[in-house]
């Protein structure tokens, strides 16, 4: 599909489909109400909606933790609709059927639609149930339908296996499976006429049939309404999914992705998915890649390049790591033992710099302290004490200084040999966490971190670290001009990687990409983008010149114009939220009056209001929107609870109530937000739609 607003400057809405609200109970958003939905941008103004990733994520709400790369989530299937959906491909249900999923979609609608947030794993459960029951009752027009897709789709097979292994298995991981772990693609066959999975493998192929049917009609009819679909394609994958089970040649499994420590992870953040063999992949000319992105090319007109910094470089971590702290940025420049030589290190300095020497007061002070919480059963703790100290350490010859053992291969291990001790001497639970937490500290005391046998980068806060700061400034001095020196290769190399990738997905399809390119972006990064014309992200809180004293926010007619500005992102606080919480409002305000001595609608939002108000009123945060609106961006996009907050009647209470994910957290209100209001009311507020469309009206820049 051909991006439709090609170099115009357009406004859209970000939203999740699971949030949207095609009538005033919906349990939660389905396929066809995209067409509703780009009935409201367009009437609000709006020419484009962006959606977060669709995937299969199973029992798991968050979208960026898929089941496949592939294959469509099946609670975004509309019951009701699914009638018609078989009548268009030439299989119509018998009268009874299309009835019984009507009152199945009605009566989820009735039991989950008031819910303040969506019970995902219920309704999930409900339209399984209700879909399965059509399947029994249909399998006879059904069951061509899947082989007809196992046939035309490569990843299909796969994948309907892998759920079918999945439920003889209780929801367990694959690795953990009593057989099957391994699988080549010369068995699937095996697998997929084996009469315990076949039953369950076709009916899941079916909802694959049922959901690409009714996202591509929703599709086409939003492209007819001259509105364009930006998709989201996450770099990465689950390790727990069809993909890395079925083609685990594409991916290496003993390294995990993640980001490097930074002011709000001081630990660096560890995703845990697999990274990619690149290597392989080019190997096959990416077709992995390739298939991945025609599929959604039936779907979408654009999409969004999720992380695109990961296709220059990748934030590698040890499969054997709690966190991301030890890490190396995969590719990069690595020095070997030569190299270290010939700047004057021997090998006892290597040793001294790579591997954390911990001295036994240190030891013994973690002891004593967990020995004074189990007095009344002192001899036994201190024999498992001793086995503790035997399994996690060993002396150095006869110093008072030990190395970890062998078996402590990363921070997960420390905290696995805690937890066991934990376990015996729970009374002692608090002193084993905070020993484990102070071994996890010496296991990163270390200025080199060898990534390979005989490579080595410096690591990532190295001048912090005890042996850097016993070397001799002659000693310093040599290794940081080392690190400059594999700093400026390593930029080279991503620059290579980044384009190389990057001009395969623009060659794979007719799609525009789009780049989410926020955090610590090398220079390269946006030369790339700027010469493959990708356009980056560009969201006003973070988009401050932060060299400068006060970090003054940049102003919005600097931006690229080769860019996507956003009032939010899904990862982050909503507008209201943060401008009460976070923002420098003063500094914000005086932008907003500069912006208001040349636009009337800025004016309007404004009020003669000269200081900017604690709270975000409809009138601020309608100012908010216009400010974006004329940024220099080529897109302007607003998340759905953003433009809501331009209207008291339609916003939250609470602005925290408006949050879809806090990145760092297991909470279960993540990725569940519901719109408080339903899509036809919003539709029908003339006002609610003449304020949005004048606020996000482009036009010239500011």
């Amino acid at each position: 599909m051909n991006f439709i607003h090609n170099r115009n400057r357009i406004a859209g809405m970000a939203v999740s489909l699971l949030a949207l609200k095609a009538k005033k109970n919906s349990a939660c958003g389905a396929y066809p109400d995209l067409e509703e939905l780009s009935r409201l941008a367009k009437r609000c103004g709006l020419e484009l909606i962006q959606l977060l990733p669709l995937n299969d994520t199973g029992d798991g709400s968050s979208p960026y933790s898929a089941l496949s790369a592939f294959a469509l989530n099946p609670i975004y299937i509309s019951l009701s609709d699914t009638p018609d959906t078989m009548a268009a491909l030439g299989l119509p249900f018998e009268e009874g059927t299309a009835k019984a999923l009507v009152r199945a979609a009605n009566a989820i609608d009735r039991k989950y639609g008031g819910e303040a947030r969506v019970p995902y794993e219920s309704i999930l459960r409900a339209k399984i149930d209700a879909l399965r029951a059509a399947w029994g009752e249909n399998r006879e027009i059904c069951a061509p339908l899947a082989e007809a897709f196992a046939a035309e789709q490569r990843w299909a097979k796969p994948y309907a296996c892998f759920i079918a292994l999945k439920a003889k298995f209780g929801g367990a991981p694959w690795w953990e499976w009593s057989e099957w772990r391994d699988i080549q693609s010369e068995r699937i066959d095996e697998l997929w006429f084996n009469t315990e999975f076949a039953e369950e493998a076709r009916f899941r192929l079916w909802l694959q049939v049922v959901a690409r049917e009714q996202l591509r009609a929703a599709a086409e009819r939003v492209r007819d309404l001259g509105v364009d679909i930006m998709g989201d394609i996450p770099i990465l994958l689950a390790r727990d999914s069809a993909d890395v089970w079925h083609r685990r040649d594409i991916f290496i499994l003993d390294r995990q992705a993640g980001a490097p420590p930074d002011m709000y992870s001081p630990r660096g953040q560890n995703w845990g998915f697999p990274l990619y063999n690149w290597d392989a992949l080019r190997a096959g000319d990416y077709d992995f890649w390739r298939q991945r992105l025609a599929y959604a090319d039936q779907f979408y007109t654009s999409y969004r390049i999720d992380h695109v910094l990961g296709f220059f470089r990748i934030w590698a971590i040890d499969g054997q790591e709690s966190d991301a702290y030890l890490g190396v940025f995969e590719p990069s420049a690595r020095m070997s033992g030569g190299e270290l030589a010939a700047l004057g290190f021997s090998n006892e300095r290597i040793a001294w710099l790579s591997k954390p020497h911990i001295p036994e007061w240190k030891i013994q002070a973690a002891e004593r302290a967990c020995s004074a919480r189990v007095a009344d059963r002192g001899a036994a703790f201190s024999r498992r004490l001793d086995d503790f100290r035997a399994t996690c350490f060993e002396r150095i010859n006869s110093e008072p200084l030990f190395l970890f053992s062998a078996n402590i291969r990363g921070s997960a291990d420390i905290y696995a040999e805690a937890a066991s001790l934990r376990a015996e001497f729970p009374e002692a639970g608090e002193s084993i966490d905070a020993y484990a937490r102070a071994m996890a500290d010496w296991w990163i005391d270390r200025a080199l971190y060898e990534t390979a046998p005989d490579a080595y980068v410096l690591q990532w806060t190295y001048r912090d670290t005890t042996s850097w700061k016993s070397l001799s400034a002659q000693e310093q001095v040599a290794l940081a001009a080392k690190a400059d020196e594999m700093s400026a290769a390593s930029v080279d190399i991503w620059e290579s990687r980044g384009r190389e990738l990057l001009s395969m997905l623009i060659s794979a399809t007719d799609m525009q990409p789009f780049a989410e390119d926020l955090g610590a972006v090398p220079a390269c990064v946006p030369k790339v983008l700027r010469e493959l014309e990708i356009p980056g992200l560009r969201v006003l809180r973070w988009e401050r010149d932060w060299a400068k004293p006060g970090q003054p926010y940049i102003s919005l007619d600097q931006y690229e114009p080769l860019s996507v500005a956003c009032s939010s992102v899904h990862d982050s606080t909503n507008i209201r939220q943060w401008w009460e919480e976070e923002a420098d409002r003063a500094q914000l305000w005086s932008i907003f009056l500069a912006i208001a001595e040349r636009d009337s609608a800025m004016r309007d939002a404004l009020g003669g209001l000269e200081e900017a108000p604690a709270v975000l009123t409809e009138r601020a945060a309608v100012a908010l929107v216009r400010a974006v609106a004329l940024s220099s961006s080529v897109v302007a996009v607003y998340p759905l609870q953003d433009l809501l907050a331009c209207d008291s009647a339609f916003r939250e209470a609470d602005p925290r109530a408006e949050r879809i994910n806090i990145p760092g957290t297991t909470l279960d209100t993540n990725w569940k937000y519901k719109m408080p209001i339903d899509i036809p009311t919003l539709a029908r507020d003339a006002r609610f739609c003449a304020t949005i469309s004048t606020a996000t009206a482009r036009g010239a820049t500011i």
